[in-house]
């Protein structure tokens, strides 16, 4: 049993061809990355001169046995990306706790006051009302109208990113000619790369006056913030679901032709279909990414925290679940920390909620398209 969970190991870090020699190279790099990690914990002052010697270690070992070499880097890097979202969600839900032992469901669904449940809440973002929701001062933690509030700019990206993104994905992939694509592409990609601050600051300033001027509205609004969202989110959308259309083999798209079918018909039939789980994952990724903007956001909307009145007022404005955590955190005592907390775990889990989501929608496009076999 111990044998085989030796040679199991040895073949899982070295490979099953691994050259003589090569056990002490790769045990030496493994040892002095151990030590590394261990004195960044303990002497940080000493993690750059222990981290140097890796770094001279590993290099010898790659002149000598590469292949070896980087099984093990792939796999320390895998096992370090695991630790590392382990301990960040870990940290995550234990430091939201505290807040939702004090509070309980009252952060989540129902707002309190004077220490007594406001079951009917939902009256006061019909009606006019002075209700307060958020003030750390007082005692008042409901995240409800953030909750709201980030819904609605979320819709609204999505609105804006899946269509366009779908659409200018299938101009690239399947209609534009090679020498249109390869301008197109990486244009679409380096506005991915621009600051998402910058976005912001050029909403507010060119959108916010055409609503002023058009609509004769005050202010910044949830419809600004969603269209700016939906265009930071467009080049992620575009991008990954372009790449997903380009990797339909070309003969399934020949075969549509051959029979009879249009452009249209062989993209709406079979290369939408065949690449549906990667088109589903850009809007999922576009749509996380609009969930968690912030400061473009905040750059556009004020921190206010009650309801939109009426609730489908697009032209209202409130802080989201994002934009509450980066306007109140510096300011903020323990409690509310501990609460701001609650407000990433609510954050965590929606986009983890997506993602389960897109998986569930991508096995099920996986046996509609491999038919009863």
């Amino acid at each position: 049993m111990i044998d085989d969970v030796r040679t199991n190991t040895r073949e899982t870090i070295l490979g099953g061809d691994a050259a003589e020699g090569s056990l002490l190279a790769v045990g030496a790099s493994a040892v002095t990355l151990v030590a590394t990690i261990a004195v960044f914990l303990f002497r940080p002052a000493m993690a750059l001169p222990t981290l140097g010697a890796f770094a001279f270690v590993t290099a010898i070992g790659w002149v000598t046995y590469q292949a070896e070499m980087a099984r093990l880097l792939t796999l320390v890097a895998t096992v370090l990306t695991v630790l590392t979202v382990t301990f960040i969600t870990i940290f995550l839900f234990a430091s939201a706790v505290p807040a939702f032992v004090e509070h309980g469901l009252g952060l989540l669904l129902i707002p309190e006051q004077n220490g007594e449940p406001i079951w009917f809440f939902w009256l006061d973002a019909l009606l006019p009302s002075a209700e307060t929701y958020w003030n750390p001062l007082s005692g008042a933690y409901s995240l409800i109208p953030m909750i709201w509030a980030t819904v609605v700019v979320t819709v609204i990206a999505g609105a804006i990113a899946g269509p366009l993104g779908l659409f200018g994905a299938l101009f690239i992939a399947e209609v534009a000619s090679d020498g249109m694509r390869e301008l197109i592409k990486p244009g679409v990609e380096v506005l991915a790369g621009i600051p998402s601050i910058v976005y912001g600051f050029i909403g507010f300033q060119v959108l916010n006056g055409f609503v002023q001027t058009s609509f004769l509205d005050d202010g910044a609004s949830f419809l600004i913030a969603g269209v700016v969202v939906g265009i930071m989110a467009l080049p992620t959308v575009v991008s990954v679901g372009e790449d997903a259309l380009s990797s339909v083999p070309d003969s399934m798209g020949d075969g549509s032709i051959a029979m009879g079918a249009t452009r249209w018909q062989t993209m709406k039939s079979i290369s939408i279909p065949a690449a549906f789980s990667g088109i589903s994952a850009a809007v999922i990724l576009g749509l996380g990414r609009a969930i968690g903007e912030t400061m473009a956001v905040a750059a556009i909307m004020a921190s206010g925290t009650l309801f939109a009145d009426p609730l489908y007022d697009i032209f209202d404005a409130n802080a989201t679940l994002t934009s509450l955590i980066a306007t109140q955190y510096g300011s903020a005592s323990e409690s509310t920390i501990d609460v701001l907390f609650v407000a990433g775990v609510m954050l965590f889990v929606i986009v983890a909620g997506m993602s389960v989501v897109s998986q569930y929608i991508e096995q099920q496009m996986k046996a509609k398209l491999r038919g009863n076999r």
